[in-house]
C-alpha cells in the first residue's frame, strides 16, 4: 500500500501541472481583459496597471511568471479585489464552502445508508418503493430548481428559514438539503443494490448456515461488503459536493469558494480562476487517493501494484 500511494503522489505534479497549463491557457484565450469595464479607461492608467500586474509581457513571459509563483504556493494578487491575494481569499472562502459541502455529505450519509438497506431488507414492498421514488425524485430535480422552491416554501410564505446569508445553524438547513439531496438519492440507490447482491451472496448463506444470529451476520459480513460501493463514491462524490456548491453559494447568498468563483470568471479575474481551480484539483485527487486507500483496508481482496 505504502508503494501506491508514492506512486499515485508521483503523479500529482504533472496532473496539476496540466490543468494549470490549461487553465491559463483558456482563461487568457476568452475575450476580454480584466481590467476592461462599463467606462473606458484613459490609456495612461490603463497603461500603468497592466505593468503592475505583468499583463503588458508576452504570455509565455505571463505562464513562466505565475508557474513560478505557483510552485511557491503563491497564487498571485487578485485583478478584483483589490490589494488581497488569491491565497487570503482561498482561505476566507474554503472552509464556508467545506462547512456547507460537509454537513450536505453527512447528510446524504445518514439518511441514505438506512434508506438504502431498509429497501434492500424490505424489496419490492412499499418501504423499497417508496425509498427509490423518492431517490429518483432526488436525482431527476437539480438544486437550482429545488432552493428557490424551498425559499418560496420556508422563508418567502412561512417564514420558518432565514432565506440566505450565513449565521447560525439555521442559515445552513436550506442550502445542505438542496446540496446533498442529489447525493442522497445516489447513496440510496448504491446502498440498496449492494446490500441485495451481498444478502444473495454463497458466504453469507455460509454465515448462517453456521448459527450467526441475522444481527451478526448483517453487522459483520452484510455492512462491510455492501458498503464499498458507497465508499468508491465517497471521493468524487465529496470532490463533487465541493466544487458543485458554486450554484447553491449563489442562490443562498452564502461568501463560499463557488461564489468567488462565478464572480471571478465574469469579471476575467485570472488569478482567482486560476488559483480556484488548481486547489480544487487538489482536492479532488486528494479524496480520490483517501478513498482509494480506504477501499483496501476494507476489502482484503484488493491487491495493489
Amino acid at each position: 500500500m505504502l508503494a501506491y500511494t508514492l506512486k499515485r503522489l508521483a503523479g500529482v505534479v504533472p496532473t496539476l501541472f496540466i490543468l494549470l497549463t490549461a487553465t491559463f491557457l483558456l482563461v487568457h484565450l476568452a475575450p476580454g481583459s480584466p481590467l476592461d469595464g462599463d467606462r473606458p479607461m484613459p490609456a495612461e492608467i490603463r497603461a500603468n496597471l497592466e505593468a503592475k500586474y505583468h499583463l503588458d509581457e508576452p504570455l509565455i513571459q505571463q505562464y513562466g511568471r505565475y508557474l513560478a509563483n505557483t510552485a511557491q504556493l503563491d497564487f498571485g494578487a487578485s485583478y478584483q479585489y483589490k490589494d488581497t491575494s488569491v491565497n487570503d481569499l482561498i482561505a476566507t472562502g474554503f472552509p464556508v464552502s467545506l462547512a456547507v459541502g460537509g454537513f450536505s455529505l453527512l447528510f446524504a450519509l445518514v439518511l441514505g445508508i438506512p434508506l438504502g438497506i431498509l429497501a434492500a431488507v424490505r424489496q419490492n414492498m412499499p418501504a423499497d418503493y417508496g425509498a427509490m421514488g423518492a431517490s429518483l425524485a432526488g436525482i431527476s430535480v437539480p438544486n437550482f430548481v429545488l432552493g428557490p422552491l424551498m425559499i418560496l416554501a420556508f422563508a418567502v410564505y412561512n417564514d420558518w428559514l432565514p432565506a440566505g446569508g450565513l449565521g447560525g445553524w439555521q442559515h445552513y438547513v436550506m442550502p445542505v438539503i438542496a446540496l446533498g439531496t442529489m447525493y442522497l438519492a445516489y447513496v440510496t440507490r448504491l446502498m440498496r443494490a449492494a446490500t441485495i447482491e451481498v444478502l444473495r451472496a454463497p458466504f453469507i448463506r455460509t454465515a448462517r448456515a453456521k448459527g450467526l444470529s441475522e444481527t451478526r451476520v448483517f453487522v459483520v459480513h452484510v455492512l462491510p461488503a455492501a458498503l464499498l460501493p458507497v465508499i468508491s463514491f465517497l471521493g468524487p462524490g465529496a470532490a463533487a459536493i465541493l466544487t458543485g456548491s458554486v450554484v447553491v453559494e449563489q442562490i443562498f447568498g452564502i461568501p463560499g469558494l463557488g461564489r468567488f468563483f462565478v464572480t471571478a470568471a465574469l469579471n476575467r479575474d485570472y488569478t482567482l480562476v486560476l488559483g480556484i481551480t488548481l486547489f480544487y484539483g487538489i482536492i479532488i485527487i486528494a479524496f480520490n487517493l483517501v478513498v482509494d486507500v480506504l477501499y483496501g483496508w476494507l476489502d482484503p481482496r484488493v491487491t495493489y501494484r
